[in-house]
Order: C-alpha cells, then structure tokens, then sequence
C-alpha cells in the first residue's frame, strides 16, 4: 500500500460495506496462520506479512490510505491518480467505483486498511461458500439503488464475476482490449490490465457523461473497433 501522494482538499469518505468488513476481517482473524498461507497460496514471507496485517488491521497502528492509492497492480499504475486534480478527485468519488474482495465496493476516496484479499477465494462465510457469492446480492442492491443505467465494466474476470447478475438493472458495457497479430486478435493479460486503468484515466481526466464519448480512447496505441463492437462490448485494438 502507498500513500505517499495526497490531492489537497480531497474527499473523504468511509466505505459502504464497513461492517461486512470487519465481520469478514473478524472470520479472518480466526484462521490459523496454516490456514491463511493455503487459503491464498502465499510464500512464507507473504505469509507473516499478511498475518501481521490481519492482526492489525482496524487498530491504531493499522496503516490506512485513501482507496484509490491502496493497490499496486498494472491498472492502478495506469489509472495514475497521483496526477489527478482536485476537479478529477470529485469526479472519481462519484463516478468511479473499486471492487473489493474485503470491502465489496469502494469509491476512491473510502479510507481503508492494509489488507489481502482476493475476490477469488472460497471459504464459508455466514450462508455463503465464496466471496463472490456474499458479495453478489449486496452488490446488486448497492447498484440498484442509483438512477443512472450504464455501467462501464474495467475490472478483471475475477471481480467482474459479482456483477454477472440477472437482478441488476443497469446495462454494463465491457470494455475488450485487443493486441492484433498476424490478423488475429488476442487479448495478452499485462498489456489488458494497463489498458483498463488507463481507459479509467481517461473517462475520469475528460470527465466523460456518455458512453458514445468511450469510443474517442485512443491511449497505449488502441482505436476503437465498430468491426467488433456491440452495444454491451466495446472493442479497442492496437
């Protein structure tokens, strides 16, 4: 986690799923360090770090940033919101949401603690085998109870799971990102995943109201594809 970076006058604000936080932290807290190292496939090293975490997690000591700054992986390098304005920060707290295996959901701007957690995992948790599966009822309420219809999907399969949901009004539309070889497309992971955060980017430093607008990313080399689109896939290839 970083929080180096910090948008004077931000907003600040406590995640929705608080309590299904700290009961879920709670059920964490009870497994043994055995347990934990099996249920995430950690190396010993990662193992005692993630332990220690557990174990301080929502203390004093415990180390909290704003969401937004929390995650380390390729599309939040590339949704580089170290760069934002304050005009951008306001933008994202209402128009950009984090899916969460710990959290379920986060605006940027959720203050949170150090934890791991991946969306993936499987263990009982109150009526529930998976995370995905506590996590999808809830996620669809929380989507259901706004009045815009459109949900423009940049997260990876693992968490993009929760949302696959008959009971969700919105329409979400994928955004696909294609490398072209050979004349065929493929999708090749690390480059996707810089693809998404900067896709983010950009509907976030243009301020973006319509998904007509998507179709005008032109970020990594990618160009919209109308070829290969629909109204629930927007393809983009480079």
């Amino acid at each position: 986690m970083n929080s180096q970076f910090k948008i004077e006058d931000s907003p600040s604000s406590i995640p929705f799923f608080q309590k299904e936080a700290i009961n879920i932290h709670q059920l964490l807290k009870g497994f043994s360090k055995q347990k934990i190292k099996a249920l995430m496939k950690l190396s010993e090293n990662l193992n005692t770090q993630t332990i220690h975490d557990i174990q301080l997690w929502d203390s004093d000591k415990s180390y909290k940033t704003p969401a937004v700054f929390a995650y380390q992986g390729t599309s939040f390098k590339y949704l580089e919101p170290q760069k934002w304005k304050l005009s951008d920060a306001e933008y994202a707290q209402n128009h950009l949401l984090i899916l969460s295996g710990l959290y379920g959901i986060l605006r940027p701007f959720d203050w949170i603690n150090k934890y791991r957690l991946e969306m993936g995992l499987k263990f009982e948790i109150e009526s529930s085998k998976s995370l995905i599966q506590f996590w999808k009822d809830k996620m669809t309420n929380y989507f259901n109870s706004f009045e815009d219809n459109s949900i423009i999907n940049l997260a990876s399969k693992e968490y993009s799971n929760v949302m696959i949901n008959k009971s969700i009004n919105s329409t979400i539309v994928d955004c696909t990102f294609y490398e072209k070889s050979n004349n065929s497309l493929k999708v090749v992971g690390s480059y996707s995943k810089a693809a998404r955060g900067s896709m983010a980017n950009f509907i976030v430093k243009n301020k973006l109201e319509s998904i007509e607008d998507l179709k005008e990313f032109k970020e990594l080399g990618y160009n919209f594809s109308s070829n290969e689109s629909s109204n629930k896939k927007l393809v983009f290839v480079r």
